[in-house]
């Protein structure tokens, strides 16, 4: 049997633990640099992803901009008055006025284009007024017949 005397043990003990030590400093510092290479990748794909949704508004603009004047658009094109917000805009027909907010791909309606179109589908939710100006003052008059007929 082999003795181990008490430095002899002292010894092992400290190069155990600096050992131990030096590996912990290690795997800190490539912890460190695996962390600075996620943040370097999330960043990149932030910008990517920010580019994607970019480009995609931007089809979204020039496709609002354009579907009244495709072939497959039902109405006359030149009875479409463009809005932009909240919705797109309103297409006049000669018995209809009609609220069209116009998608591209997989594009949904807003809330508040939800709400819209909910009010919008209420009966008596659409109403006429005529905003009169004249040398006496404004009025609104809201569906009413006024002297226009």
């Amino acid at each position: 049997m082999i003795e181990v005397t008490w430095p002899v043990a002292a010894v092992f003990t400290g190069l155990f633990f600096t050992v131990i030590a030096v590996m912990a400093i290690k795997t800190h510092f490539n912890i460190k640099k695996y962390k600075k290479q996620t943040e370097k990748i999330q960043r990149s794909y932030q910008t990517m992803l920010s580019q994607k949704k970019s480009s995609e508004v931007r089809v979204g603009k020039i496709g609002e901009n354009l579907a009244p004047f495709l072939k497959d658009w039902p109405y006359d094109p030149n009875r479409f008055r463009f809005i932009g917000n909240p919705v797109d805009g309103i297409q006049f027909t000669d018995d209809e006025v009609i609220f069209i907010e116009i998608k591209t791909g997989k594009s949904k309606l807003t809330k508040s284009q939800r709400a819209i179109r909910n009010v919008l589908r209420k009966e008596g939710a659409v109403s006429f007024a005529t905003f009169r100006v004249s040398e006496n003052g404004c009025e609104l008059r809201k569906d009413e017949t006024d002297d226009d007929e």
